[in-house]
């Protein structure tokens, strides 16, 4: 290549670069001035500080303390200096270099992001994540990117990379809702960050990438191999030498067990819920300005949380049970929430207390059953499935009472006849998915779920069928300006008819049936119980129920004894929790929609023979006008006589053969009143003057039908008296 190419080649490469200088000087000075601009804040740096505002659905301010974890501080120059290099080698070995941008590593991932097509790398520096964490978002978007790296530079302008460095260990994220390495330390060690060793410096370092999959406690594997690639990085820039680094990838890994000891209360959750909604982590929300309105009742919230931290259940260790509650509005909004321990906000299997949102408000809602529909509770394989109740099983009884007694082989009868997949249709509506098996009509969900998703599901049947995401955040407010406004989405899961049904059953469960701990004379409850437990002791004891007016969920969880279950305990704390919530006001009754009747039906066919036979004064069922019964019982028309043969002055009283029941004859004789005995039907005796005679059809029991009377004279025997013109007719039928 001659010398004139080189030269001209340099020109040009030196123009586009030149060139691309201008524009980017000009881009950013334009950026500077327009509205997607974020303006640098000192104050967001040097500490942490709390200007959220969460209001009440009174505006009144949430006085709760906002959940970070106990978060502290630590000066750089407390720190080992290998626990601050193992951060720059792995996250930014080129800190000490660069002015907050660095270019290499901005052209590399540029390269990179071509190549893939898509927006895979950062190349985020040390000040960048800082700005980005204090200041911005967690948005893939161009418009963040300009922000963090113009912000950089303005960090670089008035912070040492001492500062700077201080500043990002005591604000990163590491998981456990830990935010600084020294919060980090003590959660993970039990310790501060000034002692932490080589390898678990290097353990911090790796996690910030991805808490949820490098830390300790989530797959030790991965952390590991994280833990040693840091320590390869560490030694490939020198930060470490030989010896260290063998002997920090030799150690084993110890860190303490999560607590679960934490309670959660409303705040925790609206912080949870704007932190989605804005894409924010729980430190940027923290010190952002917003002003959070929210559906909490304090007065409810208060009740709630005072009753669930006096509850002094306990398990079969001797500690306090852990208990969550949630009250809902009955229109999407969490009024109240409390979580006493950790397992609270873990999915978990629901028990009995999902069979009414699973298995009988979609088969009521498909017509596969009715409230009355018999149903045989007896042992059943189900291709090796074989479910039991706790208290025997009871032959043939009704879909109604199967749900009041909270029965389990009529539950799996009941969803083999619905389907999995129409279940499961039904279960995804409400925001419950997963793979399902038989065991589901138990409680049993592959995913398992959480009080509020049960909540949810509960509230569905409280909004007479249709289903809205439970959330605690209406609007969302920056210097007056909304940033958020809640928008009420709805499906119709259950039609009306269907709805009603299963509300009707539910407030017969709670006025005799597993959850009668609950009843209130003054106002209508419809819930049901849940237990998850065996003959060896129960892990989660339920209720949940509604009201027209909230919907709640008392959830227990642990290593109980039987005696904790959900009839008993959860109950208590949840008819407290609504005594107090109605003492002034109770709530409406249940409206019954016109599509819904009531039939009598005959108790004997159902109960003896399996069939609805609708008849006038009977068992009172409600049924879907659409899906009633038809057959009516049929009156049985009698129609015998006495057959009486009369010679001179002797009787003889012959009565009609019958298949079932029996006769019996009586005379009244100046209207006292005697019993015949009969011989095969028969009666012979000396014809007395103005004797009446009649029988009486008993079966089972009860006299079922009265013959007509008959009136025998007897003659004169020196027929001086008037005879009727024949033997036969000295009788006569009255």
């Amino acid at each position: 290549m001659t010398r004139k190419i080189v030269k001209i080649i340099s020109i040009v490469c030196l123009t586009a670069i030149l060139c691309a200088i201008v524009c980017g000087v000009i881009v950013f000075s334009k950026w500077k001035s327009s509205n997607d601009y974020i303006k640098f804040d000192k104050k967001r740096l040097n500490e942490v500080y709390t200007s959220l505002t969460i209001l009440d659905s009174n505006g009144a301010q949430i006085a709760e303390p906002l959940y970070l974890n106990n978060y502290k501080q630590v000066p750089l120059d407390a720190l080992h200096d290998y626990t601050y290099k193992a951060f720059i080698c792995i996250e930014d070995k080129r800190f000490f270099e660069h002015n907050g941008i660095d270019y290499k590593r901005v052209a590399g991932a540029a390269i990179h992001n071509l190549k893939s097509g898509g927006y895979k790398e950062g190349a985020s520096t040390i000040s960048q994540q800082l700005i980005k964490n204090t200041h911005l978002n967690n948005n893939k978007t161009l418009s963040r990117k300009v922000n963090e790296m113009l912000l950089a530079r303005e960090l670089e302008k008035n912070y040492s990379k001492h500062d700077i460095l201080e500043m990002y260990l005591n604000t990163i994220y590491f998981g456990r809702h830990a935010y600084g390495i020294e919060t980090a330390s003590n959660v993970y060690f039990n310790k501060s960050a000034k002692d932490l060793t080589l390898d678990e410096s290097a353990i911090l370092a790796g996690m910030i990438k991805a808490p949820n999959t490098y830390a300790p406690d989530k797959n030790a594997d991965k952390c590991i191999s994280r833990r040693n690639s840091v320590l390869k990085t560490m030694l490939d820039q020198n930060a470490i030498s030989n010896t260290q680094y063998e002997e920090a990838t030799a150690a084993e890994i110890t860190y303490c067990p999560q607590k679960t000891n934490l309670d959660k209360s409303y705040s925790y959750h609206v912080m949870n819920e704007a932190c989605q909604l804005l894409n924010m982590t729980p430190m940027q929300l923290a010190q952002s300005n917003f002003v959070i309105e929210t559906y909490c009742d304090f007065t409810v919230q208060n009740y709630l949380q005072n009753l669930i931290k006096k509850d002094d259940t306990i398990d079969k260790n001797g500690k306090l049970a852990d208990i969550s509650g949630v009250v809902t509005d009955n229109d999407g909004g969490v009024i109240a929430c409390y979580f006493r321990g950790e397992s609270g906000t873990m999915p978990r299997q629901a028990g009995s207390a999902l069979k009414p949102i699973a298995v009988y408000a979609p088969a009521l809602n498909e017509r596969i059953i009715t409230p009355a529909s018999p149903v045989l509770d007896e042992e059943t394989d189900f291709n090796g499935y074989k479910p039991t109740n706790l208290g025997g099983y009871n032959g043939w009884t009704t879909i109604k009472n199967s749900v009041i007694k909270s029965l389990n082989v009529p539950a799996v009868k009941t969803l083999n006849a619905l389907t999995l997949q129409k279940s499961q249709q039904y279960l995804e509506k409400m925001g419950i998915s997963g793979e399902q098996n038989l065991s589901l009509a138990l409680g049993n969900t592959s995913n398992g779920i959480n009080t509020l998703e049960l909540a949810e599901c509960y509230e569905t049947l409280a909004k007479n069928g249709v289903n809205s995401d439970l959330k605690f955040i209406k609007n969302i407010y920056s210097e007056n300006d909304l940033v958020y406004s809640r928008k009420n989405t709805s499906t119709q899961v259950f039609q009306s008819a269907a709805n009603y049904l299963m509300t009707d059953i539910l407030i017969e469960t709670v006025k005799q049936g597993t959850a009668k701990k609950l009843y209130s004379p003054s106002y209508q409850i419809a819930a049901k119980t849940g237990t998850v437990g065996n003959s060896n002791g129960n892990s989660d004891a339920i209720i949940a129920g509604y009201t027209t007016q909230n919907t709640f969920i008392i959830w227990y969880s642990g290593d109980f004894d039987n005696n904790v279950s959900g009839s008993n305990a959860p109950c208590s704390l949840a008819k407290s929790l609504l005594n107090n919530i109605y003492s002034e006001k109770v709530p409406d009754k249940f409206i019954q929609p016109k599509n819904v009747i009531e039939l009598d039906l005959d108790s004997k066919s159902l109960h003896e023979n399996q069939k609805m036979l609708i008849c006038e004064d009977g068992e009172k069922y409600l049924f879907d006008a659409a899906n009633q019964p038809k057959e009516r019982l049929q009156s049985i028309c009698y129609n015998y006589k006495i057959d009486v043969n009369a010679e001179k002055n002797n009787i003889m009283l012959t009565l009609p053969i019958i298949e079932k029941g029996e006769w019996n004859l009586y005379k009244i004789v100046n209207g006292s009143k005697q019993i015949l005995t009969l011989d095969k039907n028969k009666y012979n005796e000396t014809i007395d003057v103005n004797t009446e005679y009649y029988a009486e059809l008993n079966i089972d029991g009860k006299d079922v039908y009265t013959t007509p009377i008959v009136k025998v004279y007897k003659t004169d025997d020196e027929g001086t008296e008037p005879l009727p013109p024949s033997i036969l007719d000295y009788w006569y039928l009255k």
